[in-house]
């Protein structure tokens, strides 16, 4: 809308468009050795989220832990994954998602599917739970939406 000085921008982590004014946009540009530095050593995560990304194991289940959350918007902030847009991309919309009311609670369901001796039987029990509540069922859509499965 040129009229009202706004731009439609498309989110690409979660698909969305919004109208946002030209003075809330800056360009993303990747911060300095310097500054990534100094987040690494200011956060008490910084061990964990090198070897989650070492394993290939960094997604939305992780983002349980508050201080990896923290550690991951200040570097999504900073442009630390800008040279690979798909990869920040996954990564924002697992902070998203994890970041949701519901984000925990989602969480704690996947991790009780990831341990559970009765996988059937969780499977079921989880299913219920998705289905009985809005947000955790908009979480699961989402997961489902950019390829996780779950047969509930």
């Amino acid at each position: 809308d040129s009229d009202k000085g706004r731009y439609v921008v498309l989110f690409s982590c979660d698909g969305e468009q919004r109208l946002l004014k030209g003075d809330n946009l800056s360009a993303l540009e990747p911060a300095g050795e310097a500054v990534l530095q100094e987040i690494v050593a200011a956060e008490p995560a910084a061990s964990k989220l090198q070897r989650l990304l070492a394993d290939g194991e960094l997604g939305f289940a992780e983002f349980a832990d508050e201080d990896l959350r923290r550690l991951v918007r200040r570097l999504l902030h900073v442009g630390y994954w800008s040279d690979n847009i798909p990869l920040m991309d996954e990564i924002a919309a697992d902070l998203n998602l994890a970041e949701h009311p519901s984000g925990p609670q989602a969480i704690a369901l996947i991790k009780a599917l990831e341990s559970a001796e009765d996988l059937n039987a969780a499977i079921a029990r989880v299913g219920r739970e998705v289905h009985a509540d809005a947000g955790l069922k908009d979480i699961f859509d989402k997961l489902r939406a950019r390829g996780h499965e779950f047969d509930f």
